[in-house]
């Protein structure tokens, strides 16, 4: 019995899979870089109208330009848990509206951690006080 010999073959490399791949990634970047550009939120800021002024009667929580807090009028050290304690206190009612005035120049921060203290204990109606335009 006779058995050929073949002849050499020449290697080859068959980039078909490696085109899939790229193509595949390709898509890929596409799809979620479009994503993330339509989940970005627009937001209007509130501007304050002299027209009516709102006169509301109910808890008052202070922010002064240091992040010092204060409640109806009383001061309050000891930062957040201490303004916890000081609104447990004075709450009555759970849907009594929480007025915050916040300075200016007040730390994010406060803001927050008085926005958390009031929904912690069930109090949802919270207004922000601004001043009217052109008075002082």
């Amino acid at each position: 019995m006779r058995f050929r010999s073949r002849s050499p073959e020449e290697p080859e490399i068959n980039l078909v899979p490696m085109i899939d791949v790229l193509l595949m990634t390709l898509i890929f970047l596409v799809l979620t870089t479009s994503f993330a550009h339509q989940s970005a939120l627009k937001v209007q800021l509130p501007k304050a109208s002299p027209r009516a002024p709102l006169k509301t009667h109910g808890l008052r929580i202070v922010i002064d330009a240091a992040g010092g807090f204060a409640v109806d009028g009383h001061a309050v050290a000891g930062g957040e848990r201490a303004l916890m304690r000081a609104l447990a206190a004075r709450v009555t009612n759970p849907r009594t509206p929480v007025i915050l005035y916040a300075d200016r120049a007040a730390p994010y921060r406060a803001v927050v951690h008085a926005l958390d203290a009031a929904r912690r204990l069930g109090l949802a109606h919270i207004v922000f006080a601004t001043k009217v335009r052109g008075r002082s």
